[in-house]
């Protein structure tokens, strides 16, 4: 039976211990317990397809769908739907600064408000062409880079007194870019022509990297001029340095090319709002960067994914304190799999994870049309159940 809202049963049963939906977000952000673990679904990166969504509504009982958020429905991940979000005891809410939106290409292709065309396969965007593949660092000036046009500060503003009129959630800016620096890089140069460029041209990818970290730290700053002061969180836009094997590149040109402006930015959210904490998101093994995440600032890391070469609890061991993880949750096969192989799941990445807090339980990555929509209700169903501290397994 779902208790009324703020109000969460101890481990003994009783009324007597209560926390609202942001408080146990912001003690699992303060490495400490509360009555559960926090539950997250709708980020930038966790989000859920709408087909998927669709099936998930029905499922559920809730017809017809909210407007989308993306209007142009310009991504597999368009629907931001709080209805759903409390059914299934989600204990966050995202705003969105809209900026990719704004620039983006409709549903079916186009060229966005980088200069990138894109193309749509079965639903899936892929870039058709790198508009500075032949680029000269002479070029890089005249580029037509992204401006801060037709963003509405005041969409944002309604969209958090939405949020505060409805619970006392935590709330997280969703990144303000879809691909961060080293995937922009690549997609604006092509990512074999960049990767070369880190290693023969220097002076040319020192200088792309920063134009791209100029245009978000406008985007930054546009984002805390809006919100600065009710955001709990704020995720960094996505930056996959990893594969499941390993990094793609080395720590030292991440440490050269890439961290200087992480830090940067970084410590712009912490001027203007020295309580956010920000989220850095890295597909793939990551693991051996998280000691450079720390180091400049980085709060949260998401996903650590559940990967053959990747020790979960040693990793939590070693960042306990220091760093929060986000997600972890396999989506690619315990999700296609029974109820009872879902709760095994759910156990192994509370076991693994959430130990002594400092965890917040969420997909790996966006979950896709192929997962039946049961699985998704079930999976968050054990999250909350099992999720009671203290854990007992």
């Amino acid at each position: 039976m779902r208790l009324p809202a703020g109000t969460e049963r101890t481990e003994t049963g009783g009324l007597d211990e209560m926390y609202t939906a942001r408080e146990r977000v912001l003690a699992a952000l303060n490495h400490s317990q509360a009555d559960r673990v926090p539950l997250a679904l709708g980020g930038s990166w966790y989000g859920v397809t709408d087909n998927l969504y669709f099936n998930v509504l029905k499922k559920v009982g809730l017809e017809p769908s909210v407007p989308p958020f993306r209007p142009k429905l310009s991504h597999t991940v368009n629907y931001y739907d709080d209805r759903l979000l409390s059914a299934l005891d989600v204990d966050i809410r995202h705003i969105w600064l809209g900026f990719s939106e704004n620039g983006a290409p409709p549903s079916g292709g186009g060229t966005d408000n980088w200069g990138i065309e894109w193309v749509e396969t079965e639903g899936y965007r892929g870039a058709k062409s790198h508009p500075l593949a032949n680029a000269t660092i002479d070029d890089l000036d005249k580029y037509n880079w992204p401006g801060m046009e037709g963003l509405d500060r005041g969409q944002i503003r309604a969209r958090i007194q939405e949020i505060r009129r409805s619970g006392e959630y935590a709330i997280a800016g969703r990144a303000v870019n879809s691909y961060g620096l080293f995937e922009l890089c690549c997609l604006l140069r092509g990512h074999e022509q960049f990767n070369v460029d880190l290693l023969i041209e220097p002076d040319f990818a020192r200088a792309l990297v920063e134009k791209v970290a100029d245009v978000f730290y406008r985007l930054t700053d546009c984002y805390l001029d809006a919100a600065g002061q009710d955001i709990d969180i704020l995720e960094l836009p996505g930056d996959d340095y990893a594969d499941n094997r390993g990094l793609m590149i080395s720590p030292q040109l991440f440490r050269e090319f890439f961290a200087p402006h992480w830090q940067r930015l970084i410590a712009l959210i912490k001027s203007r709002s020295p309580e956010i904490k920000v989220v850095f998101h890295s597909d793939g093994a990551i693991s051996a960067l998280l000691e450079d995440l720390i180091a400049i600032g980085v709060d949260v890391v998401h996903p650590l994914e559940p990967l053959p070469v990747t020790d979960q609890a040693a990793v939590k061991q070693a960042v306990q304190g220091r760093l929060v993880i986000l997600g972890g949750v396999d989506i690619k096969e315990a999700l296609s799999g029974s109820r009872d192989a879902i709760a095994v799941e759910v156990r192994q990445r509370l076991a693994n994870l959430a130990q002594g807090g400092g965890y917040i339980f969420a997909p790996s990555n966006h979950l896709q049309h192929d997962i039946p929509p049961e699985n998704l209700i079930t999976l968050y169903r054990e999250a909350s159940e099992l999720g009671r501290y203290p854990l007992t397994f």
